[in-house]
């Protein structure tokens, strides 16, 4: 099982990968705060997608605590959705988090908690043959636009894209 914050979800469902993504991999599960600011812009494509994956149970939403999360947002940079999002990760249910969040990035490595972001989800799916080499390099070339990765970052996934 996965446990996802909203950028991933976000970032995947404005590619047109969230779909592909979620059709092989593990369950996936968030904590309500993340459904709340993924569906924040209502009528927009991505949250209406997003919606719709969790109305057909594809994405289940579950309660983190709530002192927890406070707790977090005190101690480290995080936004509530990526607060509530670790707080709801358990090492023995859940194998990573779904996360292009740099501060939930860096608590995960601080942990040593495997993590997986957009642009390592559209490899993957390249890997597979769920997306063509043009397909897949198009979708990195977009995430670098919208989803603030640094050059660095996306010519290593670039390079990934064989």
């Amino acid at each position: 099982m996965l446990v996802s914050n909203t950028s991933t979800l976000v970032l995947l469902a404005k590619i047109s990968c969230l779909e592909k993504f979620i059709e092989s991999a593990p369950p996936i599960v968030i904590p309500k705060q993340v459904k709340e600011e993924a569906l924040f812009e209502g009528e927009a494509y991505y949250a209406r997608l997003i919606r719709k994956i969790i109305d057909e149970g594809k994405i289940t939403v579950t309660e983190a605590d709530n002192a927890t999360i406070k707790k977090l947002t005190l101690q480290f940079r995080l936004d509530l959705g990526e607060a509530a999002a670790y707080a709801i990760f358990d090492i023995k249910k859940h194998k990573a988090i779904l996360t292009d969040d740099g501060e939930l990035i860096k608590l995960c490595r601080l942990e040593k908690i495997t993590f997986i972001c957009a642009m390592a989800i559209v490899v993957r799916l390249f890997e597979t043959k769920k997306l063509s080499k043009p397909n897949a390099l198009e979708k990195l070339r977009t995430l670098r636009e919208i989803g603030r990765y640094s050059q660095s970052i996306y010519e290593h996934f670039k390079s990934e894209v064989k």
